[in-house]
């Protein structure tokens, strides 16, 4: 009897503790509630206040989608902030998978000595702006060049290597 007992008490008790007061509604108010967009940086959901907070010297990549509530029918914007960092960390998660650039970049912070090129474009100083686009959908192939390659084909001084990245051209 005593577990029968045990049993309909935590059930109640879930019940209640689950339960929704009156005039409580069951979908939580969002920030497109209010016209005003939804934020997003490196992922994760921020809010403007947060944004005021931020360096814009961070930023390696903004996109803005634009949509409409499926049940209002508003226009929702939602924008998404990637980080130098963010971005940084997801190319060399992809590119570290060949073993000779793991060697020459053994982090996300050691590539300075390495100068990319995606497509057949030499990326420019704000290379992670450049790279956001590179990702594990994206990426075909990744060659690696010596410093007399890099400087006779690319005219690059002052790096120690190349990176010739193909990605897909719709990308």
């Amino acid at each position: 009897m005593k577990p029968f007992i045990f049993l309909l008490l935590s059930i109640v008790c879930s019940a209640l503790a689950f339960a929704q007061t009156p005039g409580q509604s069951a979908t939580r108010k969002t920030a497109h509630d209010d016209r005003s967009p939804v934020y997003f940086v490196d992922s994760v959901q921020v809010t403007a206040a947060d944004l005021a907070e931020f360096n814009p010297n961070n930023v390696a990549y903004v996109y803005v989608l634009k949509s409409k509530d499926l049940h209002s029918g508003q226009d929702i914007k939602t924008i998404f902030i990637e980080t130098k960092t963010f971005v940084r960390n997801r190319y060399w998660l992809v590119f570290s998978q060949d073993a000779v650039y793991r060697k020459l970049v053994p982090s996300p912070e050691e590539d300075g000595p390495v100068a990319y090129i995606v497509n057949g474009k030499l990326q420019t100083a704000t290379a992670e702006s450049d790279l956001a686009a590179v990702n594990i959908h994206s990426f075909v192939s990744l060659a690696i060049l010596d410093k007399a390659t890099l400087e006779q084909q690319y005219g690059v001084k002052g790096k120690k290597y190349g990176v010739v990245v193909q990605l897909k051209k719709d990308q």
